[in-house]
């Protein structure tokens, strides 16, 4: 069999020498330098030596070219972003001082990209954020102007709304960026309006509770009222009938004494009968000198003889 001498590294350093690998180590490096990738959440441009754009219209996803070292590559994301504004300082139209949080969704349109990179702050897409915030940050103030602190938490729903309406219509005007959505996320008062806001309620309360005391006082007044003329009522109507009754007795007895006068006046025996019905079969303890018993049993005697 042939066999082949191994061979030695050094050799084919010596064949191509140190400068044909710095030469192959520069191919590669500008071949890799020269692609770039833009992925589907964003589009780019490319600016020569970190000056003037070379794009006209934004890189859209897929494999682009660009020359190595002198081409510098922009990125903007153009999917739905979501920036939060925390410890956003307002005010009222009385006056007082409200802290917010704002969350906002917005996306950036292929027609406002070139637009941002290149003519709003700096090149590029560091200057996004500080863009939006001034815009965020003064529809804010403008929306929470219109209403009263008190009022705030009743009317959340409307300024949200209108804050939603102003940002949204600013930053379409100004920059012509999408926005999708505008939320209040958070509403923080300051101390000394909690404070009040407390002593206000307990106030409340305190004057609630005076109205239910003072209310189930009159209550109980009127329940006596009710009561007492019940009672009165009731007293007249009691007295009314022991009035008709005495009344009626008189009458009765008068008309009983004008019966037995008239019997008495055309009976003269009937003296002697109306004396034994009511007489209880006892004799007078005293009898005067002179007097006659008002009943003559005698009478009666020899009549059954």
């Amino acid at each position: 069999m042939l066999s082949l001498p191994p061979r030695d590294p050094r050799s084919f350093l010596g064949r191509f020498g140190t400068g044909g690998l710095i030469v192959a180590a520069l191919i590669i490096v500008f071949l890799f330098g020269s692609v770039f990738v833009v992925s589907p959440s964003e589009e780019a441009g490319t600016r020569w030596m970190g000056g003037t754009p070379m794009t006209v219209a934004p890189l859209t996803t897929g494999v682009h070219f660009k020359v190595p070292f002198f081409e510098t590559v922009d990125r903007l994301q153009t999917s739905r972003s979501v920036y939060t504004l925390n410890g956003l300082d307002v005010y009222t139209n009385d006056n007082q001082k409200v802290t917010i949080d704002v969350s906002l969704i917005y996306q950036i349109p292929s027609s406002a990209v070139m637009n941002l990179l290149y003519h709003v702050g700096r090149a590029g897409a560091v200057d996004i954020e500080a863009t939006i915030l001034p815009v965020v940050r003064d529809r804010a103030l403008a929306a929470f102007a219109q209403y009263n602190t008190l009022t705030i938490s009743d009317q959340r729903a409307q300024i949200t709304a209108q804050m939603r309406k102003d940002i949204s219509d600013a930053l379409n005007r100004l920059f012509n960026v999408e926005v999708i959505d505008v939320q209040l996320v958070g509403i923080h008062y300051s101390p000394v309006f909690d404070q009040s806001i407390e002593e206000a309620v307990r106030a409340k309360n305190l004057a609630v509770q005076a109205e239910n005391t003072v209310a189930q006082k009159k209550y109980e007044g009127e329940q006596k009222t009710v009561t007492a003329n019940a009672e009165a009522t009731a007293a007249v109507e009691r007295a009314n009938g022991e009035a008709q009754a005495t009344v009626l007795q008189a009458q009765a007895q008068a008309k009983a004494i004008d019966t037995v006068g008239e019997a008495l006046k055309g009976n003269p025996e009937y003296t002697r009968f109306y004396g034994l019905q009511h007489w209880n079969g006892i004799l007078p303890q005293v009898v005067g000198a002179g007097s006659i018993p008002m009943i003559d049993l005698s009478k009666g005697q020899d009549a059954s003889k």
